[in-house]
């Protein structure tokens, strides 16, 4: 039986919204200002400064359009010795080529810079330090690339723009994300901020937002991301920017995704797909056609198809290839769930093609897995075996992980079933040890998530709980002073209002200690929800044990039929085939009662934390074997099971139990597991 799990090829689409740009503003801006430029006929600065504005402006939609403008700008600025113009034509000619020849535009920034130095332009100074800082940044260089943010950031200071500035926190930010350093990217966004929100740079801001929400998606810190991922969405829709909507209520929807929450990934791309479709943006349709279908994939919705089938017509009428093979990627999955493996391998096949003719090699490998995996169905495992190999070359070459892991075990069972032991063994050992470091990854993984969760939600309580103590101080500063200047008037008024005041004064200490009767349930409230958060974990962490005992007894049996038929075939075999076999055998028992072990034992101290303490304090003299027998025996395992993961017979297992009552001095009447279980 091949061991593997389907799964869709791909999460949720994340990308088809990075590249898309509002452009119908902009045109409209151009328009006006090519007008004003062929009424505008004097060979003076204010020309120059008009080609300047229209060569900016061009750039989001015409690269060519801004590059002819800048040029002829440069000319006449040259013409007229105006020095400024001619800066900032050299910085337009430079962001027009940076596509192209990103060490030319460098040249033009840098004379830009000398021009702006020469002339005490400190605003160009800022602006250029800035782009040749981009230059280092988009060529990897972000080393350099900081150092010039950092000079074009006291630029900013000094002239006091808070517009400029914030962009540059944001540039630098992006440099310290790419180069690993995190806590300095986070440090640097949120300075940029601070700087935009008092400036009220709305776009700045969502910028923010967004860029911290994807680095904490990254950390798997999802409570945070949610939060700043909806900050910028608000933002954003504020500023009625669909297409910028549409890429935050996809993110927010791939985190859902990720959590398993899918009714909510499910909502935010029902958004996607109504703004898109009334903005007529099919590409962003697309996508979000393609998420939903994988929701429904998840949640095993027969109306997947469906929508995998509208994303793919768009998809091919758009051409856009990665969209595309995705799609075909997992409407082959689809088919492939539901039996019909030769629609499943048509699709496969279409979007191998497209693959391999447009050098897509990631995709490329995916889909010959799938199509080998169809192949060993069908028992065709000398074409599985040609797949298979390709998928895992192309995903060893590309450290696809997860693709190279499945490649592998899908080797081992063609080997196995084509009697080639030693290869099957091989691959076996090679899925296994890729298997381990994955599952060790998502390990690590869920638990910075629920580390994170767990942080995040002890401050929020934390900061409401002082900030309902902060109110009732003030509450109850609010009501002794007004209980002084009552009592100060009414003294000076009328000695018979004496009473009243008594009364007053009376009143007001039973609000007080009803109050401090209050502020203690508030209190004894929040200690038993830590004491129920923590009776949680505990549950949590024993339903983990239980998990890794069953996984460590069906690995067991497992490697214990497969040891079983190793030694099955000893006696039809060589005698040098037989030591080759007997050396599989011994290697086999050593890795599997090692690999097993490992994670058992880590997940039974964290549920069990003082046992082995216990034992090894009371009983010093136990083998580390033995010590093994007290954990299986204390977690109640059949003899059998027992048996299984040691590789031992039941009578060997019997006398180990024997002499391990005789080690811990306990006679035959008493119970030997009962006995652990109270350590």
């Amino acid at each position: 039986m091949l061991l593997r799990t389907l799964r869709t090829i791909n999460l949720l689409v994340v990308f088809f919204t990075l590249f898309c740009f509002t452009l119908t503003g902009r045109t409209s801006k151009i328009d006006s200002l090519e007008n004003r430029l062929n009424n505008y006929k004097t060979r003076d600065t204010t020309r120059v400064n008009i080609l300047n504005e229209v060569a900016y402006e061009a750039y989001f939609s015409d690269k060519e359009k801004t590059r002819v403008y800048a040029e002829e700008s440069f000319k006449l600025a040259k013409e007229l010795g105006f020095e400024k113009g001619r800066a900032e034509s050299l910085w337009l000619l430079g962001i027009a080529n940076m596509g192209v020849d990103p060490n030319g535009s460098l040249a033009f920034f840098q004379n830009a810079l000398d021009i702006a130095e020469r002339n005490k332009y400190k605003q160009g100074e800022g602006k250029y330090t800035n782009a040749i800082g981009t230059v280092f940044g988009v060529t990897g260089r972000d080393s350099l690339a900081i150092v010039y943010y950092r000079k074009a950031i006291e630029i900013a200071k000094e002239l006091n723009d808070p517009h400029e500035l914030g962009k540059y926190f944001i540039n630098i930010s992006q440099a310290h994300n790419r180069m690993g350093k995190v806590e300095k990217a986070l440090e640097g966004y949120n300075e940029a901020l601070r700087v935009l929100l008092k400036a009220g740079d709305k776009n700045g801001a969502a910028i923010c937002y967004n860029s911290m929400g994807n680095i904490y998606t990254t950390q798997g810190n999802y409570p945070i991301a949610l939060e700043c991922l909806h900050n910028g969405l608000k933002i954003r829709e504020e500023m009625r920017e669909t297409s910028a909507v549409s890429k935050s209520l996809v993110s927010i929807g791939s985190i859902y995704f990720t959590q398993k929450n899918y009714e909510k990934a499910l909502e935010y791309n029902q958004k996607v797909i109504e703004i898109a479709g009334n903005a007529g943006d099919k590409h962003t349709l697309a996508g979000g056609l393609l998420n939903i279908g994988l929701i429904y994939m998840q949640t095993n919705n027969e109306q997947a198809m469906e929508y995998l089938q509208k994303a793919l017509v768009i998809s091919k009428d758009l051409k856009i290839l990665p969209l595309q093979i995705n799609i075909l990627l997992n409407t082959g999955l689809f088919y492939y769930k539901h039996s019909e493996k030769q629609k499943a391998l048509e699709f496969y096949q279409e979007a191998l093609s497209l693959s391999e003719e447009n050098g897509m090699k990631s995709s490329e490998s995916l889909a010959k897995l799938q199509i080998a995996i169809i192949y060993y169905d069908q028992k065709e495992f000398s074409r599985a075996l040609d797949y298979a190999r390709s998928s895992l070359e192309i995903a060893k070459n590309l450290k696809i992980i997860e693709t190279e892991k499945d490649s592998h075990n899908l080797l081992a069972e063609i080997y196995a079933k084509t009697n080639n032991f030693k290869g099957a063994y091989i691959h076996n050992q090679l899925y296994k040890e890729l298997s381990d470091k994955i599952f060790n990854e998502n390990n690590v993984r869920k638990i910075t998530e629920l580390e994170y969760t767990y942080r995040f939600e002890k401050e929020r309580q934390a900061i409401a709980l002082e900030q309902s103590k902060k109110d009732e101080v003030q509450s109850a500063k609010r009501k002794q002073q007004y209980a002084i200047i009552l009592t100060l008037s009414v003294s000076f008024i009328l000695v018979s209002l004496l009473a009243l005041y008594i009364l007053r004064l009376y009143r007001f200490n039973k609000q007080a200690n009803e109050a401090l009767r209050r502020m203690e349930t508030e209190k004894k409230r929040l200690l038993e929800q830590e004491i129920e958060r923590i009776n949680r974990e505990l549950e949590d962490n024993q339903r983990s044990l239980t998990a890794a005992s069953l996984k460590l007894i069906q690995n067991s049996e497992r490697d214990a039929e497969r040891v079983r038929m190793l030694e099955s075939i000893i006696d039809t075999i060589t005698p040098e085939g037989k030591r080759v076999v007997l050396a599989m055998i011994s290697d086999f028992k050593r890795i599997s009662r090692s690999s097993n072990w490992k994670e058992f034992e880590l997940l039974f101290q964290k549920v069990h934390s003082s046992f082995y303490e216990k034992l090894n304090s009371n009983f010093p003299d136990l083998t580390a074997n033995e010590r093994k027998l007290c954990a299986f025996l204390k977690l109640n395992m059949s003899s059998k099971d027992i048996a299984n993961i040691t590789f031992q017979s039941e009578e060997a297992l019997k006398k180990a139990r024997q002499r391990l009552r005789q080690k811990l001095g306990i006679d035959r009447d008493t119970n030997l597991v009962s006995y652990l279980q109270n350590i």
